[in-house]
C-alpha cells in the first residue's frame, strides 16, 4: 500500500490492519516448539542441505514462518531479512526492484532486469513488472547474499531471492484461510492436495486479495487510489512412472488490476548551484504561479499523504502466467539428471498521473509484453569425498513495449515510443566440492556465458509540433527552446524524436558479450556446531539499453546515440563468515563480513523526461548477524542486523557535472529486525502471541542523494495473537500491522 510523492519520486507508506482469521488447516502452519531451534533445509547449492552447513550468507523462511509472520506478498520478506531492501519505481502491483547489500537497479524500464535475481521454483523470471505477487501456499523462501555466478548465473550480481511453493504429496488434504481488515480488505488463500492415481499426484492453490484503497481522491468522478484487486492460481501435477523418474508440471496465473500509484504532490526546486533539491514552502512564489505552487499553479494544501487531487485513473494491470516442467531421473545412487524447461509471459500496462494534480498535464502510459523461455539441464554427482554438479542453461527473452506521453494540454507533444528487445543467452557451468579431511572442504565453480542483445526503438511526436519546429513554422526561440538539430539517421523525419536500431546506428543497437563467473570457497568445520568459511566470487550482469522517451532534439531531452547503450557490470566479492549452534541447540548464531569491488556498476539518474542508466564504479563493505534462540519451552526469539557502507564513485552532479561519491540507492547504513514469540496451552489447544519490528536507517532514493529524495529512518512494529485447536485443524488469529502508525518513504 503506497502513496507517492511525484516531484521527488517518493512514496509514503502506512499500513494499519486489524483482522480476524479463521482457517481450516489440515496441515497446520503453527510453529512447533521442540525446545531447540528448528533446523532449516535449503537448496542454495541445488541440493538439500542444512542452512548451517552452507558457506553462503542465507536468510530462509519455512512455509510455517511465512504464514505466521504475515508475509502475503513477495516484498514482505524484507521486514525480516538483514540487508534486503526494495523500491517500487512505478506503483504497487507493478515493478519491484530488490536490493541486497546495496546492489540493485532503481529503474522502471521494461527492457532491463534486476541484478538481484528472482527465482520461482528454480525458474528465473526476468520481467521486473511481474515480480509484485501474492505469496501463498509456500514451502520455503531463501535469500542468498552475494554473487551467485556459478549455479545461478542469470543476473545474480547481488544475490537472489528464491520462492519455493509446496509440492504435491500422496496424502489427501488441504487448507483454507480467509481474513478481513480495514479498507474493506478481504483475503483468501487455500489449497487442495492428494493422489489422483497411484502414480499421479496433484495440488491446486488459490489466493485472492481485495480492498477499497486507502488514499482519498478529492477529484470527483475518479476513484480512490492504492486499492488492491489481485488473484492467483497455481496448479501442479507430479507423475512418478518409476522409482527412479519423476516429472513435476506446473501452471501458474496471476492478475492484478488496481488503481495505484498515488504520488503525493510536492513543489520542489533546485538549490543554489543546482546540485541539490529542496521542497518549496508555502511562503514562496518561485514560479509566479502562487505561493507554494508548482509551475502549473497547484500545490497540495492539506499535508495528508493519504489524500490528493488526481484527475486520472492510476490503473495498473499486470497479468503473469506460465508453465514449467521438471524431470528428475536418478541414474543410480550417485548420479542424477535434472531438466527444467519453462515459459513465462508478463503483460503490464500502467496509466500514471505524473503531475499528481487535478489538471490533465503530464500523462504517460507504460505498456509492455515480456516473453521468456528457459532451459536448464543438470547432472548431479556424489561419490566418496566428492560432490559436484554441472550443466547447461539457455535463456531467451523478448520485450515488446509501447510507451506514450501526453503533453498536449500543455500545448506540446504526444510522444509515441515503440521498442522491441530480444535477448538470447546460453551458459555452461560446473561446481565441485571435495572433503580433503573431515574438517576441511574446498568448493570451486565456473560458469561461461555468451549473450546477444538487440533493440529496435522509435519515438515519434504525433501532434505535428516537432515537424513544425523542424520546418521553422514554430520559432523555437519564441518558446524558449533550442532549434531542433538537422535531420540525421537517428532522426530521419521531423516528427521523429529518436530512432535507434541496426539501420540507424549500426552495431550500437547490439550487445554481443561473453564472460566468465564463478567462485572458490574454503570451509572449516572444527566441530559439529561450528563452521567457518572464506570465499571469493564473481558476478556479472549483462549490458543493456536505455529506452523511455528518448529525444535527440534537445527540446525535451539531450540524448545522444552514445548514451543509449550501457555496458555490463562486474562484482568481485570477498567474504568471511561463520555458522554456529550453541546452548545444546537452543541458540543459532550466523554472521558474515564482506567486501565488494564493484566495477562498471549500472546506476540510474533522471535527465529531464528520461531515466538514464550509466556505468561507474562502486565500493561496498559491511556484514550481517542473525540470531535465533529458543531458550525455554514455548519461547522463540530472533534478531537480525545489517551494517553497510555502499559508495558509488564519481557520480556527476546534475548541474555542474562535478563528480562526487554518493551513497547508493536503497542502501541504509543499518537495518535491524527482531521477533519474540510465546506459546502456551489454552482452552484445550495452543495460544501464541508474536511481536516483531523492523528498523531502517536513512535511505536515499536518488543516486544524486538529494535532500528531498530520502527517508530519515523509521521503526515499524507488528503484533499477532492466535489460537490453534487441539487437533490443529482450526486456527483463529488477530493482528495489527504498523502498531505505531509510522509513515515512511519507500520511493
Amino acid at each position: 500500500m503506497y502513496c507517492k510523492k511525484l516531484t521527488i519520486v517518493q512514496c509514503l507508506l502506512t499500513r494499519i490492519l486489524i483482522s480476524g482469521t479463521a482457517a481450516l488447516l489440515l496441515s497446520a502452519p503453527a510453529m512447533a516448539q521442540k525446545g531447540v531451534v528448528e533446523e532449516v533445509i535449503v537448496t542454495a547449492q541445488k541440493r538439500e542441505q542444512s542452512l548451517s552447513k552452507v558457506g553462503i550468507s542465507i536468510t530462509a523462511f519455512t512455509g510455517e514462518q511465512v504464514h505466521e509472520f504475515g508475509f502475503t506478498n513477495t516484498v514482505d520478506i524484507v521486514e525480516m531479512t538483514p540487508g534486503l531492501n526494495y523500491t517500487v519505481p512505478n506503483a504497487e502491483g507493478s515493478q519491484i526492484n530488490f536490493f541486497l547489500r546495496g546492489v540493485g537497479l532503481n529503474d522502471f524500464q521494461d527492457v532491463n532486469e534486476n541484478p538481484v535475481g528472482a527465482y520461482f521454483d528454480e525458474v528465473y523470471r526476468g520481467a521486473m513488472g511481474g515480480l509484485d505477487l501474492q505469496m501463498f501456499d509456500m514451502e520455503r523462501v531463501e535469500v542468498l547474499r552475494g554473487p551467485q555466478g556459478t549455479l545461478y548465473g542469470r543476473n545474480t550480481t547481488g544475490g537472489l531471492v528464491h520462492f519455493i511453493s509446496r509440492k504435491p504429496t500422496d496424502e489427501f488434504g488441504g487448507y483454507g484461510e480467509v481474513s478481513g481488515g480495514s479498507y474493506d480488505q478481504i483475503k483468501f488463500e487455500g489449497a487442495v492436495n492428494g493422489p489422483i492415481t497411484d502414480q499421479l499426484l496433484g495440488r491446486l492453490s488459490i489466493a485472492t486479495n481485495n480492498d477499497s484503497g486507502y488514499t482519498k481522491n478529492r477529484v470527483q468522478g475518479v476513484g480512490d487510489y492504492n486499492e488492491t484487486n489481485s488473484s492467483a492460481v497455481r496448479g501442479q501435477l507430479l507423475w512418478k512412472p518409476t522409482d527412479k523418474v519423476q516429472v513435476l508440471g506446473k501452471l501458474h496465473w496471476s492478475y492484478n488490476n488496481g488503481q495505484v500509484g498515488a504520488w503525493q504532490h510536492e513543489t520542489s526546486v533546485a538549490t543554489e548551484g543546482g546540485d541539490n533539491r529542496r521542497n518549496v514552502n508555502t511562503s514562496e512564489d518561485l514560479y509566479g504561479a502562487g505561493l507554494g505552487n508548482d509551475a502549473f499553479g497547484y500545490h497540495d494544501t492539506d499535508g495528508d499523504p493519504h489524500a490528493g487531487d488526481y484527475n486520472r485513473n492510476g490503473k495498473v494491470k499486470v497479468k503473469a502466467d506460465g508453465a514449467s516442467a521438471k524431470i528428475t531421473w536418478n541414474l543410480n545412487d550417485n548420479l542424477t539428471v535434472v531438466n527444467i524447461a519453462a515459459y513465462d509471459y508478463t503483460d503490464r500496462i500502467q496509466e500514471e498521473d505524473t503531475d499528481a494534480g487535478p489538471f490533465p498535464l503530464i500523462e504517460p502510459t507504460f505498456g509492455a509484453q515480456t516473453k521468456q523461455y528457459t532451459e536448464e539441464l543438470r547432472l548431479h554427482g556424489d561419490y566418496d569425498k566428492w560432490r559436484w554438479v554441472g550443466g547447461f542453461y539457455y535463456y531467451n527473452q523478448n520485450v515488446d513495449g509501447h510507451y506514450t506521453l501526453d503533453l498536449t494540454n500543455l500545448g506540446f507533444v504526444f510522444f509515441d515510443a515503440n521498442f522491441n528487445q530480444d535477448v538470447d543467452s546460453w551458459a555452461i557451468f560446473g561446481q565441485g566440492e571435495y572433503d580433503f579431511t573431515p574438517e576441511w572442504t574446498l568448493i570451486g565453480g565456473l560458469r561461461y556465458t555468451e549473450e546477444t542483445k538487440t533493440i529496435d526503438y522509435q519515438n515519434v511526436d504525433t501532434t505535428g509540433f516537432f515537424e513544425a519546429a523542424t520546418l521553422g513554422l514554430i520559432p523555437p526561440a519564441a518558446l524558449g527552446l533550442p532549434a531542433p538539430p538537422p535531420l540525421t539517421p537517428e532522426r530521419p523525419t521531423g516528427a521523429t524524436a529518436f530512432l535507434f536500431n541496426k539501420q540507424s546506428v549500426g552495431d550500437l543497437a547490439k550487445h554481443d558479450n561473453s564472460y566468465l563467473t564463478g567462485k572458490i570457497e574454503l570451509d572449516w568445520k572444527p566441530s559439529d556446531d561450528m563452521m567457518l568459511y572464506a570465499s571469493f566470487s564473481r558476478g556479472v550482469k549483462s549490458a543493456g539499453f536505455n529506452t523511455g522517451f528518448l529525444d535527440e532534439t534537445f527540446i525535451f531531452a539531450s540524448n545522444t546515440v552514445q548514451t543509449i547503450p550501457f555496458g555490463k557490470e562486474t562484482l568481485d566479492a570477498y567474504e568471511l563468515g561463520f555458522k554456529s549452534t550453541w546452548m545444546d541447540g537452543n541458540l543459532r548464531l550466523n554472521g558474515a563480513a564482506f567486501y565488494y569491488d564493484y566495477m562498471d556498476f549500472q546506476t540510474f539518474r533522471f535527465e529531464l523526461l528520461n531515466a538514464i542508466i550509466f556505468n561507474t564504479d562502486a565500493e561496498v563493505y559491511g556484514g550481517e548477524l542473525e540470531m535465533q534462540a529458543s531458550p525455554w519451552e514455548g519461547w522463540d526469539f530472533s534478531l537480525g542486523l545489517s551494517i553497510l557502507d555502499a559508495t558509488a564513485k564519481n557520480i556527476p552532479a546534475a548541474a555542474s557535472g562535478v563528480p562526487h561519491d554518493r551513497q547508493m540507492v536503497a542502501a541504509p547504513d543499518v537495518t535491524l529486525n527482531g521477533l519474540a514469540r510465546h506459546e502456551w496451552p489454552a482452552l484445550g489447544g495452543t495460544a501464541a502471541i508474536l511481536a516483531k519490528f523492523h528498523y531502517q536507517a536513512r535511505t536515499y532514493f536518488d543516486i544524486q542523494n538529494y535532500d528531498n529524495a530520502k527517508d530519515g529512518g523509521y521503526v515499524v512494529g507488528d503484533v499477532r495473537g492466535q489460537w490453534t485447536s487441539p487437533d490443529e485443524h482450526w486456527q483463529l488469529a488477530a493482528f495489527i500491522n504498523n502498531v505505531w502508525d509510522e509513515e515512511y518513504i519507500t520511493y
